[in-house]
């Protein structure tokens, strides 16, 4: 075979191995790594094939799978799938995907969380730590929510607890107003709630003492 000859199958030769059906791209997972018992948590992947194939997915948990492969989607499209489990615990997502010829391998594994998340404590009340009988004060508190999900809060003032305030943004500062009717010493403390009705524990309390303002 001359050189000529040569150089003209070795260009074929790559030019076949091009031709040749490629597996899709490994897939990508989103999703979220935090959840409660029976929520239904909500996952996306995508794959892209070169030659434009349709794809299909399979998903596995722990190594075992969900339940087969999915039906054809194009390429390059985002899908969502749900999920939800009844226990708590750790549990490991992958998936990949195929066309009419070839699997991609797995994907990485995306590590999901399972237990009873609740609001996280507030921050102890900020406000005057000296205050008279009859005046109205504010107080300020904050709370921050493991599932991003929106808290309300409840101030309670020793002598009394409040009623809850508009459920906000974790994080956002919360003021409440109240006024002290006898002279003492009250600690002030707030807890949070979430909309399923999980609640915090009571934060460090704030000292007040209130005094009657009358000169002596």
């Amino acid at each position: 075979m001359s050189y000529r000859n040569l150089i003209v199958h070795s260009v074929l030769f790559v030019l076949m191995l091009g031709c040749h059906n490629q597996p899709p791209s490994v897939p990508i997972i989103f999703g979220p790594q935090r959840g409660r018992p029976n929520d239904t948590l909500v996952f996306s992947v995508i794959s892209v094939d070169r030659e434009g194939d349709s794809v299909a997915y399979l998903f596995e948990w722990n190594n075992q799978s969900s339940s087969g492969w999915t039906e054809w989607f194009p390429q390059g499209v985002e899908i969502v799938r749900q999920f939800s489990f009844a226990d708590t615990g750790s549990f490991f997502l992958r998936a990949k995907a195929r066309d009419r010829q070839h699997e991609s391998g797995w994907s990485e594994s995306l590590n999901v969380t399972v237990r009873w998340y609740v609001p996280s404590v507030p921050r102890k009340p900020a406000g005057p730590d000296t205050v008279v009988v009859g005046d109205n004060v504010t107080f300020y508190s904050s709370a921050l929510h493991p599932l991003n999900e929106l808290v309300a809060i409840q101030f309670c003032w020793s002598d009394t607890v409040d009623v809850w305030s508009d459920y906000v943004l974790p994080g956002t500062i919360v003021a409440k107003r109240h006024v002290f009717t006898m002279e003492g010493e009250f600690e002030v403390r707030c807890r949070a709630k979430d909309k399923k009705g999980y609640l915090s524990e009571w934060s460090a309390p704030e000292t007040v003492l209130v005094q009657s303002g009358q000169t002596r």
